[in-house]
């Protein structure tokens, strides 16, 4: 289960790193009646593992992934969405250097990115879009109340 402070978080800074760059990140959830004509992000998390850190233990470890999928409409080119997730990962870099000196509001205590991963499109899906991938690993230390 991915913990609602991992998705917060990662709502956060997805959607002021798109913001930025003139796109929209929609919840897969929402059930969106319309999306963008133009390209838009999608967001979903999957946690791999979530497990008390020890026998009576107060701590929840919980990983996995936060991945944001570049939707592009068939036509535009890789160039601009590669430069697109390019930016999408530097901003979740950029929040874990900032934590370096002091962690920021919506980087919640206990939770750490790190490693990123890149997917390539699938040029033969079916469809008016082709996805763009970005996996960003995530570690969460939640204190169980």
């Amino acid at each position: 289960m991915t913990s609602p402070a991992v998705w917060a978080s990662a709502w956060a800074i997805a959607t002021a790193a798109a913001q930025a760059d003139g796109k929209q990140v929609l919840d897969p959830a929402a059930q969106n009646k319309t999306v963008p004509d133009t390209p838009y992000w999608l967001l979903e998390t999957a946690s791999s593992t979530s497990d008390r850190a020890g026998a009576g233990e107060p701590v929840n470890l919980e990983d996995g992934t936060v991945w944001l999928h570049l939707m592009v409409p068939r036509g535009t080119g890789s160039l601009a969405a590669l430069s697109n997730r390019k930016a999408m990962s530097e901003a979740f870099r950029a929040m874990m250097r900032a934590a370096e000196t002091e962690r920021p509001a919506n980087l919640p205590i206990g939770l750490y990115y790190h490693g990123h991963s890149f997917d390539p499109p699938n040029l033969d899906q079916d469809g008016n879009r082709v996805r763009f991938s970005l996996g960003i690993d995530y570690e969460y230390q939640d204190i169980l109340t």
